[in-house]
Parts: structure tokens; sequence; C-alpha cells
């Protein structure tokens, strides 16, 4: 595991490896902030509570001024999610440059559909963002939340970046077996993910990282 998490940070200094950060981190921007325009042109076009006695419209104007700010904090929050959807587009080619760099011995992987990986991305990504909104009361619970955030995404992004680079080796029943055998290596890589996922301007580089380190992870209890 410690061997692997250095690997992957050597990685990240590869030029295919910056390419790729540059353009998952402006298709993710583009995406949070477009979304936080959209529902706070919504909340601002919309009466929420309309005016009232004694106050007037200031409750309305706090309400819709308190939910931009926060679907601003929820973008900020689910700005991973966007990172690691627009990064399964790209799984291919990091993947391709770190096993150039480590594993030049290895065959050719097998056959696989774009389909098959965007959808990886797709699906994890889309139940990350579910899950997510679903842990949002537990904020107010304070560091329970993190706690409870960290569980459910260190298993979900474990099992993400697996499924990420695992396909193109193994078919769907080798990799199920295969995650059920190393399944505790596997998670306690996603609660590294989970971790660097709740640092800001940090967890920008976690497709790139997160994909590079679950091969380093894969390979090494692979070849075991």
């Amino acid at each position: 595991m410690i061997s692997a998490f250095f690997k992957a940070l050597g990685d990240l200094g590869s030029p295919r490896f910056r390419s790729v950060l540059w353009q998952t981190v402006f298709l993710s921007l583009v995406t949070a902030i477009l979304l936080w325009t959209v529902i706070s042109w919504l909340l601002f076009s919309t009466e929420v509570v309309g005016d009232l006695p004694w106050v007037g419209g200031a409750v309305e104007v706090f309400a819709d001024v308190f939910g931009s700010v926060a679907a601003f904090a929820l973008m900020i929050l689910l700005l991973p999610a966007f990172l690691g959807l627009y990064a399964s587009f790209y799984i291919e080619t990091i993947c391709r440059a770190v096993e150039a760099r480590h594993y030049s011995a290895l065959p050719p992987p097998r056959e696989q559909g774009i389909t098959e990986a965007i959808w990886v991305g797709i699906k994890f990504g889309l139940l990350l963002i579910a899950l997510n909104l679903l842990l949002l009361p537990l904020l107010l619970l304070g560091p329970l939340y993190f706690i409870a955030a960290w569980g459910v995404n260190g298993y979900l992004l474990g099992r993400e970046y697996l499924e990420m680079v695992g396909f193109r080796r193994m078919s769907p029943a080798e990799l199920r077996e295969f995650r059920l055998r190393h399944r505790s290596t596997v998670y306690f890589a996603g609660l590294v993910f989970a971790f660097i996922a709740t640092v800001p301007i940090l967890n920008l580089l976690l497709p790139l990282f997160g994909t590079a380190m679950m091969l380093h992870v894969y390979e090494r209890q692979r070849t075991r």
C-alpha cells in the first residue's frame, strides 16, 4: 500500500498525466459552476417564502442567499464525483502511461469497449453523488458526518477505481472474485482516496492519483 502510494505520487509528474489533469479539472469546474448558476437562478427567480408581516421580503432574500451559498458548498463537496466521472473518459490513457513506466512487460489489455469504462465511471459517480446527498443531514452532528462520509466513500471509491483498472485485465466475474479476496486492501486504498477527496485543491488530483495508485495495488496483488 505504501509503495503504491509513493509510486502514484511519482506518476503525477508525467506529461500525459498533466494533460489529462487540466482537461478533467476544467470540465469539472465548468459543470460545477453551471449547476450552481442554474440552482441560484431558480432560487432567485421563484418565491420560496414570500412577504411576511413586519419583515416583508427580508426572509425571502435570506432564503435565496442562503440557498445559493448552500448550493455552492454542495458543488465543492461533489467536485470529486464530477472529476471521477470525467476521468472515466481517460482511464485507458492514464493506465497505459503507468504501465509503460512500471509494467512494460505486461501483454496488451483485453478488448474493452469504451462504453464499459465510461459506464463504470457514470455508475459510481452518480452513486457517490446520491449517497453524499443522503449524508448531508449528518452535517448537523459534526464529526459523525466525516466518519460516515469517509466510511461510505472509502468503500465506493475503492471499488470504483478497482473496476476501472481491473476490467482492462479481467472479466467481471474474475474481478469480483479478486475484489472479495482482497477486500481489505481495496477498502483501505479507498479510505486514502476518501480522505484526499475532502481536502480542497488536493482533491483535484484524485482521479489521476487514484487510478495510478489502484493500478499499482492491483498489479501487486495480482502477481502475488
